[in-house]
């Protein structure tokens, strides 16, 4: 099958989940897996060897400031010790792709932090970097072909 430009994807055509509920003010979202390795010297090879030994899960999620919902997690954490953990679901959608519908679910969502303040004198619309940290994946049997 030869490539078409109508074949990408087109990250608009996505929504994003925390815990079941729609997140509709989502500018942007990234996770990312990086993994953990250490090297490996062998004898009579000049180049160094590296082996897998674990993974870890990073992200930052960006959005439009509409709610106090992250300031009020921090507040929480520094006034309890709280520290609560959630789910992402991702769903990309794109239906001019022809590719179908992806759905990945990460868990243990732990945010890192949270703008608590911020002004704008410019008129600017303010937005919020939540970088956060993760621990498992999942995307459904069906979706984990090559495509």
């Amino acid at each position: 099958m030869a490539f078409r430009s109508g074949n990408t994807i087109s990250g608009k055509e996505g929504r994003l989940f925390l815990d079941g509920e729609e997140m509709a003010y989502v500018k942007s979202f990234e996770a990312n897996i990086e993994k953990e390795k250490t090297e490996v010297k062998v004898l009579g090879r000049r180049m160094t060897g590296h082996k897998t030994v674990g993974a870890s899960g990073t992200g930052t999620l960006t959005v439009y400031k509409v709610t106090s919902k992250f300031v009020r997690l921090m507040i929480n954490y520094v006034k309890t010790g709280e520290d609560p953990y959630f789910t992402f679901q991702e769903v990309l959608d794109d239906k001019s792709s022809g590719r179908g519908t992806e759905r990945v679910t990460i868990y243990d969502v732990n945010f890192d932090s949270a703008k608590v303040a911020g002004l704008n004198a410019e008129g600017e619309i303010l937005e919020e970097e939540l970088p956060f940290t993760f621990e498992d994946i999942d995307m459904p049997e069906e979706l984990r072909e090559d495509f």
